[in-house]
């Protein structure tokens, strides 16, 4: 098949996925407005990247049902990168060079994203939304990198001053070696300091992830109270279940990332009591309209909705809004001076600001827990 049938197909086809939603508007018959994306569809992080994607799906669908921006259709083409860093620099290239894409969107994970800022430098691309609160995204500013969520360190503090507010003061941390889990450990050692307690016990894996007995029986012997847990799906579904094989009972926490319905759902019972910190508004919110035009938008096209799916729908909202801005015939130049100009964008009870000096876009944390029932509340 040719990397153009790619493009129109729907589902897997060898390395690429494409969803049908953003191709088959009806009013929208403009020349289409491409973005590119890298992620793991397959893999360790397949589960909340599918949520996300379906997320953006939904508001791509609603734009190109409604006539797109400017008349013309936004397609989206997602190539699967495995969750492998090596795999996303050749798809980003393949999506910026081949596929002359506006923009690269919502690359999943820290190195995956990293991998892609040479060719947003050497080509002059933006990536919009990228799918981790890794500080690299943010410095040293990068002209061409638009963040959505709230940095890492931002959860990490977040949820140290939770737990130290109700009255938990050994708290360690299980993190991975790479340049993910250097971000959460940095956060994890500021956040201690801010509140005068010192770490309890600590651990780490190497990707990918082998034997982590040891790592296990040493966290194990400091015996915290809570443990901060940096890995992605099925990494940390086994950190916590081996901690607690270890005679170990800690109030476990893990990042947003983990926030998918597929991986509490397969966490079972040794998901109950969880905390997840989020960076998206809650998809029953009461108080942010997005929260209701989300779900509104999922029950119409028969989907379920979901916090990475709410992630996936605000990204899209966001990168539209700049495409509309950049005008009816939109370069990649013109899509960064239009993101530049939003200033307080609001998204329907959040906000998302840039400027030519600042790209961080939000800095919205809360938190939420894993009920008994295995449903996630806040």
């Amino acid at each position: 098949m040719t990397g153009k049938g790619l493009r129109v197909a729907c589902g897997l086809v060898a390395a690429a996925l494409v969803w049908c939603g953003a191709v088959s508007a009806q009013t929208a018959v403009g020349k289409p407005l491409r973005i590119g994306q890298s992620a793991g569809v397959t893999g360790p992080v397949a589960g909340v990247v599918k949520e996300q994607i379906a997320g953006a799906q939904l508001y791509l669908h609603s734009v190109n049902e409604n006539g797109g921006v400017n008349g013309r259709p936004v397609e989206l083409i997602t190539y699967d990168d495995g969750f492998d860093p090596a795999r996303t620099a050749v798809n980003a290239r393949k999506l910026v060079e081949q596929d002359n894409v506006l923009a690269l969107f919502m690359v999943h994970g820290t190195e995956e994203a990293e991998s892609t800022l040479p060719i947003l430098l050497s080509d002059k691309v933006p990536l919009v939304a990228p799918l981790t609160g890794a500080i690299t995204m943010y410095r040293p500013f990068n002209r061409y990198v638009f963040n959505v969520r709230a940095k890492y360190q931002d959860e990490v503090a977040r949820a140290v001053r939770h737990l130290v507010t109700s009255g938990i003061t050994k708290i360690g941390i299980f993190s991975s070696t790479d340049g993910f889990g250097g971000d959460v450990l940095e956060g994890y050692y500021s956040a201690m300091e801010a509140n005068h307690i010192q770490p309890a016990g600590m651990a780490s894996f190497s990707r990918p992830m082998g034997d982590i007995s040891a790592a296990v029986a040493a966290l194990a012997k400091a015996k915290p109270e809570a443990v901060l847990v940096a890995g992605a799906g099925s990494e940390a579904r086994r950190i916590i279940r081996e901690v607690r094989k270890a005679g170990v009972d800690p109030q476990f926490v893990t990042l947003s990332d983990n926030a998918a319905d597929s991986f509490i759902r397969d966490m079972g019972e040794d998901g109950h009591g969880l905390i997840i910190t989020q960076v998206v508004p809650g998809t029953n919110s009461s108080q942010m309209s997005i929260a209701s035009e989300y779900r509104n938008q999922a029950r119409r096209q028969g989907m379920a909705a979901s916090n990475p799916g709410m992630e996936g729908f605000m990204s899209a909202k966001v990168l539209v809004e700049a495409l509309r801005r950049a005008g009816a015939d939109p370069t990649r130049e013109k899509l960064v001076a239009a993101l530049e100009s939003m200033r307080n964008y609001d998204l329907g009870g959040m906000l998302i600001s840039y400027s030519p000096t600042n790209h961080a876009g939000s800095s919205f944390v809360e938190m939420s827990i894993v009920s008994s029932s295995g449903k996630l509340i806040r």
